[in-house]
């Protein structure tokens, strides 16, 4: 069976971050488990609709590359993901046809993702932010505008996929358009969860497989994230660093795949032995 590790990289600096502290894991992890790896550094559509998107949505387009659509399967990852050293074969129990997923409403726990969610909202209502009111996947799938949005939520950032089964349905999240490309959004995982999960069954992976560093960061770690320690912290820049270092080391230790969604500027203090 053909089974490829997939990813895309575009522009600069997520080269450079990729490069410096998720590319030794992936490459690590293709060769132990005999997977082909394919780093995409260029948009799989340049056209003027491509272009003016978040590089996220290319995904959509995975199997438009022909080395990715002669596989059996293959195994997607976000560039801003650091994998374990002994993570497992995600392939395991994911037969051909079959997605691939971390549910997004139960990592590591509903009631930790809950959690989670409501103190971002409190903190960016601290800093006169908002973010919309995603505390059901019903909501989630409303601010798309879809009505009839399934009960649960993949998180689009690691995800075995079977080109065949799932291309379809992946191209038809590529299309759509009923919203603006923001964060706010959270780019192409509305419509492309949508479409993946009416497209065929789903195997709900091991949260391990795709756990947010941002949802610990919020739960465990919230002064990292407080102005005011931040503040304390502006002299002494290599405290923080130690700090988060040992932090991120924590998560990363029960973890298999450790996700830097929405904070990959957090890349930077992974330590050089996880990389």
């Amino acid at each position: 069976m053909k089974r490829a590790l997939a990813t895309l990289v575009v522009g600069d600096r997520y080269r450079q971050d990729f490069a410096e502290h998720a590319a030794p894991t992936f490459r690590a992890y293709a060769k132990a488990h005999g997977l082909s790896l394919v780093v995409l550094d260029r948009l799989i559509d340049a056209s003027p609709r491509g272009a003016s998107r978040s590089p996220a949505w290319q995904k959509c387009l995975l199997f438009d590359h022909p080395k990715l659509r002669a596989c059996d399967q293959v195994l997607w990852l976000d560039a801003d993901i650091i994998i374990h050293p002994n993570a497992p074969d995600a392939f395991d129990g994911v037969p051909p046809g079959t997605l691939g997923a971390v549910e997004q409403f139960s990592s590591p726990s509903r009631e930790a993702y809950a959690a989670a969610l409501e103190k971002t909202r409190r903190h960016l209502a601290r800093n006169g932010l908002t973010a919309p009111d995603d505390s059901t996947p019903e909501a989630f799938y409303r601010h798309y505008g879809y009505s009839d949005g399934p009960s649960a939520v993949v998180q689009t950032g690691a995800m075995v996929l079977t080109p065949e089964a799932h291309g379809p349905a992946m191209a038809a999240a590529y299309a759509e358009d009923g919203r603006p490309d923001s964060r706010d959004m959270l780019f192409e995982m509305r419509p492309l969860s949508y479409h993946l999960l009416r497209s065929g069954p789903v195997r709900w992976l091991d949260p391990r497989f795709n756990a947010l560093w941002a949802t610990a960061l919020c739960n465990h770690y919230p002064f990292l994230m407080d102005p005011a320690f931040l503040t304390a912290c502006r002299e002494r820049p290599d405290i923080l660093a130690r700090l988060k270092a040992a932090c991120i080391k924590t998560v990363h230790d029960d973890a298999y795949f450790l996700h830097f969604a929405g904070s990959s500027q957090d890349m930077r203090y992974v330590l050089p032995s996880l990389a």
